[in-house]
């Protein structure tokens, strides 16, 4: 088994203990983290659904990603993954793991958001338990980034969960 199934595998198994449901929103992942997730059988049980926000007015529209948060800090910082997080928890209709991705998987970069620049975040909607991270991958080509993202976005929801004492 790849280390992604086992990682998705693992999750899954903590969801169901901890009684959680699974949200994510993918951007520069483009549905890889909830592929990872969905391959695994019984996924449904704590998977309720995903979005992949590819363009900034999909990150508005369905997760209420402010204007102003994209003009002052662009679809990749911190501020809009936390807002993404934010949107999913407010779609959760019990205890909810939520998981958001931004990045850029490349070719094309600038000198303020390189490629590989990623930022993932994990949020857990019954308390104010959060976590965002900032990858700086580097140019490593398209699908590692994406691969290293997802990986990333396991092991924190992982970690989020096994850590948690409010949860």
């Amino acid at each position: 088994m790849l280390n992604s199934q086992k990682l998705s595998k693992k999750l899954l198994e903590l969801c169901v203990e901890k009684n959680a449901q699974l949200l994510t929103a993918e951007s520069c992942t483009g549905g890889l983290l909830s592929a990872n997730i969905t391959g695994i059988a019984g996924s449904s049980s704590v998977f309720s659904h995903g979005f992949i926000c590819y363009s900034n007015e999909s990150k508005k529209k369905f997760l209420n990603v402010t204007e102003k948060t994209i003009d002052s800090y662009g679809a990749v910082s911190y501020e809009t993954v936390k807002q993404m997080l934010l949107g999913l928890c407010n779609q959760a209709k019990s205890k909810t793991l939520a998981v958001a991705i931004s990045g850029v998987a490349g070719p094309i970069g600038s000198e303020s958001k390189p490629v590989g620049l990623v930022f993932v975040g994990v949020r857990i909607s019954s308390c104010s338990t959060e976590k965002i991270a900032q990858l700086n991958l580097g140019d490593i080509g398209r699908h590692k980034i994406q691969q290293r993202s997802v990986h990333e976005a396991l092991q924190m929801s992982i970690n989020i969960l096994e850590h948690s004492k409010k949860y």
